[in-house]
């Protein structure tokens, strides 16, 4: 074998399981070429479960060690890595979850928020819009502004309580029981400066949000306000969730403000 080839090979046998380089390998005068490629194969395997604890210490903390490594070692093996940068390897978590343990939506959301949370410190940073800059704006083009969400918001909606399960770990509380419910909770993260951080939604807070980054403008974003609820507050409280994002760094300036 050339020295690309043996690469390629010693690749294949740790990820895919694939024997034929151990034609190229040595017993010695202790042991076999299986137990010596074994330490390989086991390292590797060793290194993603720990990546997965590392990406996910809540979730660890919520089933335990034992629970958790099987989970981590069940994902390693079913979810081979596709990425050389091994920060990526936990990311389809939350899905594997969802499809295996598909009455545990509990484990599924907690993966899910805490992926959440290091896509938000990692994300790009952008600048953020400001209650200054609207103070420009001048009555009249109130109703056709857009806004741009900040690289790092993300909005989650989970069936289960993990939001409440989340903080209670976070805080070294005894988590409360699962629960689950039809009705989805909103749960929007983003960071804040360099700090993670996360809160609740209201459901209309929730609508308003989605339809705002996906482009539609003020004026019509107080009329769907004023349908899901008291028509007379409509305005009211279209400001006043666009105040809570701008305040918290939700929104960033549109490429056109910069």
């Amino acid at each position: 074998m050339t020295l690309a080839e043996m690469q390629a090979a010693f690749q294949r046998a740790i990820m895919q399981g694939d024997d034929d380089v151990l034609s190229e390998v040595l017993d010695n005068s202790r042991t076999s070429r299986n137990v010596l490629f074994g330490v390989y194969r086991h390292a590797y395997a060793a290194r993603l479960v720990e990546v997965v604890r590392n990406d996910h210490p809540l979730l660890h903390a919520c089933v335990g060690d034992e629970a958790f490594n099987e989970l981590a070692r069940s994902y390693v093996a079913d979810r081979p890595s596709q990425n050389q940068n091994a920060r990526w390897f936990s990311h389809r978590l939350p899905d594997y979850l969802t499809e295996k343990h598909p009455n545990e939506p509990q484990l599924a959301d907690l993966a899910a928020l805490e992926r959440a949370l290091n896509d938000a410190f990692d994300a790009p940073d952008r600048e953020t819009l400001t209650l200054a800059d609207l103070a420009t704006v001048s009555p009249e083009n109130w109703s056709s502004l857009v806004f741009a969400p900040h690289p790092s918001a993300q909005r989650l909606s989970f069936k289960s309580n993990a939001h409440a399960i989340w903080l209670a770990l976070k805080n070294e509380e005894p988590p409360p029981p699962v629960e689950t419910s039809e009705t989805p909770e909103n749960i929007l993260v983003w960071r804040h400066e360099t700090t993670p951080k996360l809160r609740r939604m209201s459901d209309e807070e929730a609508m308003m949000w989605n339809e705002a980054v996906n482009g539609v403008p003020f004026g019509d974003l107080c009329e769907l306000v004023a349908v899901y609820d008291d028509p007379d507050g409509a305005p009211l409280r279209a400001a006043q969730h666009l105040q809570g994002w701008i305040v918290s760094g939700l929104l960033a300036k549109h490429p056109t403000e910069d």
